[in-house]
C-alpha cells in the first residue's frame, strides 16, 4: 500500500538514453565538443532509450513509486546542423509519440513519472549561447506547447491512461549559469557574470512561459491540475539559488512593475546568512574550509553588482505579463554539497581528465572539489527543505540527491572517497532526515536518488552515481554489486519499506 509519498530515482535524456551527437542522430549544444575530443563522447550512454522498460521494473521491484525521466528537446526537434539556424526545424512527431509511450510504461510498471523538458541541453540548431538570446525563450515555449499536448494527448487517447501530473521546465538553471558561464565547464563562447545573469534572466523567464503554456493546456483539455516547478541545484550562497525563487515569487509578494528588486535581495541574503548560523550544522574546519568561506564572502560582495533590475529585465517583463502571479507549484530541490565552505579540496592532480588551459587553470583543477569530494552533511537536506518550506509555502520534493564514486570508463583508476563512503551509508543517513522531515510535519512530495545507474556526466563518465553499476567496456548490464562490493539498490529498496511501514503505522 503507498501513503501517496514519492520514493523513486531521477535520471536525464542525454546523459542516460544513448544516441546523440554521432553520425545522423540528434545533435545537442555539446555535439561540437564531442565530436573535437574535448570531452568524452555519449555513444550509447546507459541504453535507457532501449532499456527503460527493465529499469521501470527495478524501480518497482525496489518499492519505488516514481521516476524522473527527461524530454530532450534535441530529439523532439532536431537537425544535423552544428550552426545556428534562421528558421527552426520541424517537430518529430514520430520521436514525441515514442517519449509518450515510454511515460505509458513507466504509468503501467506503477511508477508515477515526474517529466524534465529541459536538462541543461539544447539543439545544436541553436548555438551553444541559446541563452543569450531573446528567441530561445519563444523557441522554448514552442517547444513545450508541442510536446506536452502531443504526449498527453496520446497518453490519454492511445494508451488510456492519464495525463502527466509533475513537471520540471529547466533544471537546475542555477548550475547551467555556472558551469558555462562561470567556472567554463559546460560548452559556451561568451564567459564572465554579466553574461551569466543574461542567461539566467532569460532561463528564468522561459519557466515563467512554460509554466503558464502548460497550465492553460491543462485546463483546457480537462486534463486536471498539473503540478509545475524548476529545480535547482541547494547552495549556500544566496546569489546561487534562493535569489531564484525569490524572483519567481515577486508577483506573489506584491511586487510590481517599475519596482526595483536591488533591496529585496540584501534583505534576503542577510536572512539566509542568518538562518544558516542559527541552523548549526555540523562542520568540519580545516585550511580548505577556511578558504572556501573567504570566497563565499567574496561573492556576496561582488554578486549585488551584478544582480539588478536592469540585468533581470527578461524575466521581469515576463512576470508582469503573466496571467498568474503563482509560477512555480512546488520546490524542486537537488541536495549533493550545496556549501560554499566545502568548494576547495586539499591539492591532487591525479584525478583530472581534460587538458588544463593554462597553468593558472590546472592549480585551480588541482584544489577545486571533484564530484568524488563532495562532503556528506546529511542534516543541510533536513535544513534545505524545511527552510524554503517555511519560506515560500510549497510542498518539496527532492529531485536529486546522491554521491559520486571515482571510477573510469575504462574501470581504472578505482579511487575510493577521502571519507570512505558507501551509496548504503550515503542512502541510510539521508533517507532517516527525510523521514525526520515528515514526521516534523513539512510538507514533502517524495524523494528521488540520483540516478538509477551509472551515466553520462557532463563530459565524462568517471563519476559515478548508480545505485546500479555499469561495466562499460562489457556492455551496459545493471550491477547490483559496484566495484567496492556494496549493493545500494538492496539498500534503498530496504529503506523505503521501512519508510513505508513506519508511515503507515502513524
Amino acid at each position: 500500500m503507498s501513503d501517496g509519498f514519492l520514493w523513486g530515482v531521477a535520471t536525464s535524456g542525454y546523459q542516460s538514453e544513448g544516441g546523440y551527437n554521432g553520425e545522423g542522430e540528434p545533435a545537442n549544444n555539446w555535439a561540437a565538443a564531442e565530436r573535437a575530443g574535448r570531452v568524452q563522447r555519449t555513444g550509447r550512454a546507459a541504453e535507457f532509450w532501449s532499456r527503460y522498460a527493465e529499469d521501470f521494473a527495478r524501480v518497482r521491484a525496489m518499492g519505488g513509486t516514481a521516476f524522473r525521466l527527461g524530454i530532450e528537446w534535441p530529439r523532439v526537434q532536431p537537425s544535423p546542423s552544428l550552426e545556428p539556424l534562421g528558421a527552426p526545424p520541424e517537430f518529430d512527431g514520430a520521436a514525441l509519440d515514442a517519449y509518450a509511450d515510454r511515460i505509458a510504461a513507466c504509468r503501467a510498471a506503477g511508477l508515477e513519472p515526474v517529466v524534465t523538458l529541459q536538462h541543461f541541453t539544447h539543439p545544436a540548431w541553436l548555438g551553444v549561447d541559446a541563452w543569450l538570446e531573446d528567441r530561445t525563450v519563444e523557441l522554448f515555449a514552442a517547444y513545450v506547447r508541442t510536446t506536452v499536448e502531443r504526449m498527453n494527448q496520446r497518453l490519454v487517447a492511445v494508451h488510456g491512461v492519464a495525463p502527466i501530473r509533475d513537471y520540471v521546465t529547466l533544471n537546475e538553471p542555477n548550475i547551467l549559469v555556472q558551469n558555462t558561464y562561470l567556472a567554463p565547464g559546460f560548452p559556451g563562447k561568451r564567459r564572465g557574470p554579466q553574461a551569466g545573469i543574461e542567461a539566467l534572466a532569460r532561463l528564468l523567464a522561459a519557466h515563467v512561459r512554460a509554466y503558464n503554456v502548460i497550465h492553460d493546456l491543462h485546463a483546457t483539455a480537462g486534463w486536471g491540475e498539473p503540478r509545475v516547478t524548476t529545480n535547482t541545484f541547494c547552495s549556500d550562497t544566496y546569489w546561487s539559488e534562493r535569489v531564484i525563487y525569490d524572483v519567481l515569487s515577486l508577483r506573489e509578494r506584491g511586487w510590481e512593475p517599475g519596482h526595483r528588486v536591488e533591496s529585496l535581495f540584501a534583505a534576503q541574503a542577510k536572512a539566509l546568512r542568518r538562518a544558516l548560523a542559527g541552523a548549526r550544522l555540523p562542520f568540519r574546519g580545516g585550511l580548505m574550509v577556511t578558504l572556501g568561506r573567504l570566497f563565499h564572502l567574496l561573492i556576496d560582495r561582488v554578486a549585488p553588482r551584478t544582480f539588478t533590475t536592469e540585468n533581470f529585465a527578461p524575466v521581469l517583463r515576463e512576470l508582469a505579463a503573466s496571467p498568474r502571479a503563482r509560477v512555480f507549484d512546488y520546490l524542486g530541490l537537488d541536495y549533493y554539497d550545496p556549501f560554499a565552505g566545502h568548494m576547495f579540496r586539499p591539492p591532487s592532480f591525479a584525478d583530472l581528465e581534460a587538458r588544463s588551459r593554462s597553468l593558472h587553470a590546472w592549480v585551480m583543477d588541482g584544489i577545486t572539489s571533484k564530484w568524488w569530494d563532495w562532503r556528506m552533511l546529511p542534516e543541510g537536506l533536513h535544513f534545505f527543505c524545511a527552510y524554503y518550506a517555511r519560506e515560500f509555502g510549497r510542498p518539496v520534493l527532492i529531485a536529486e540527491n546522491g554521491m559520486a564514486l571515482h571510477r573510469r570508463r575504462d574501470n581504472t583508476a578505482r579511487h575510493t572517497r577521502r571519507d570512505g563512503l558507501t551509496r548504503s551509508e550515503f542512502l541510510r543517513r539521508h533517507v532517516a532526515q527525510v523521514q525526520r522531515l515528515r514526521v516534523e510535519g513539512v510538507p514533502m512530495l517524495g524523494y528521488l536518488h540520483w540516478s538509477l545507474t551509472d551515466n553520462y556526466e557532463w563530459g565524462s563518465y568517471t563519476p559515478r552515481f548508480g545505485l546500479f553499476a555499469l561495466d562499460y567496456p562489457n556492455g551496459t548490464e545493471r550491477l547490483a554489486e559496484d566495484h567496492l562490493g556494496d549493493r545500494p539498490a538492496e539498500t534503498y529498496a530496504a529503506l523505503i519499506a521501512a519508510a513505508t511501514r513506519e508511515t503507515l503505522d502513524r
